[in-house]
């Protein structure tokens, strides 16, 4: 490690959220340990920009927020946008038409509200998760022409990754297509990731990879983890989140999160002891 970390890049579910989806008080406490060592602490979520403000301000965050696995970087507060890439609509109506096809429960995210067909057992299970609000509105075919920020096919976690085959050989080159939780199939613009947010913020704040750290757990993270000067990986991460890691923590349930910024805010302050 060449320099001490300005920023801190945090996933929330299974990462910085306990299996109550809640913030523990050890982990609010590691926050401000890395706060008050001047390091940026930047909520780095899939989840939509409206389901993650409620941590920001429990945490005092007061910077930008990367949600949408990087489509969007806002900042709560002045409502500033750094950027925003959404779905193009041709390829957006075609994610549709295959989810109404074969009768796929479909998220679409448009203008910071997720839409639903109708409300189904995947709907309900995504919102005990994310306590997102979710809007049933019929035939999501009347959004034709639109660019949803991104959509997420629901699923059984057998069929997530075979239909993520298929998929992603479909819309190489023209779609980020992930998965980001067992059950959960994203579809976002090309090139889209949590890097690619990372990397907007770096050059609205002059802070360079290198002098970021990210923490995450899960497949849409990895690009994050690879992308940060260090990357952390919960022990309930995946092997192939962990194998691109600079460091395994432990689990999510066992406050992983504060044990992992309390040895890492030991290495920089064994740095600048040294420097």
């Amino acid at each position: 490690m060449k320099h001490p970390y300005r920023l801190a890049a945090v996933d929330l579910d299974d990462t910085l959220l306990g299996p109550d989806h809640r913030i523990s008080p050890r982990n609010a406490a590691a926050v401000r340990t890395l706060l008050d060592a001047g390091v940026e602490v930047v909520i780095a979520s899939g989840r939509m920009h409206a389901s993650t403000t409620a941590f920001a301000e429990e945490l005092g965050l007061n910077g930008p927020i990367l949600s949408y696995n990087g489509a969007m970087v806002k900042v709560p507060a002045s409502g500033e946008i750094y950027h925003h890439v959404p779905v193009p609509a041709d390829l957006a109506s075609e994610i549709v038409a295959f989810a109404e096809e074969r009768d796929l429960p479909l998220n679409y995210y448009l203008d910071d509200q997720l839409r639903v067909k109708r409300h189904t057992d995947w709907s309900d299970l995504y919102h005990r998760r994310t306590g997102s609000v979710i809007h049933a509105v019929g035939n999501l075919r009347q959004y034709d022409g639109e660019q949803p920020t991104k959509m997420i096919i629901l699923g059984a976690e057998d069929r997530v990754r075979a239909l993520a085959q298929e998929m992603k050989e479909r819309y190489a080159g023209r779609l980020t297509v992930l998965i980001s939780h067992p059950e959960y199939l994203e579809f976002m613009a090309p090139n889209v990731s949590k890097a690619y947010g990372l990397e907007a913020i770096g050059q609205r704040h002059g802070i360079a990879a290198e002098e970021m750290i990210a923490f995450g757990d899960s497949g849409n993270d990895i690009a994050m983890l690879e992308y940060a000067g260090f990357g952390v990986a919960m022990g309930n991460a995946r092997e192939e989140v962990k194998a691109v890691s600079d460091y395994v923590a432990p689990r999510h349930d066992e406050d992983g999160f504060a044990l992992a910024v309390e040895s890492c805010i030991d290495l920089v302050k064994e740095e600048k002891r040294e420097s």
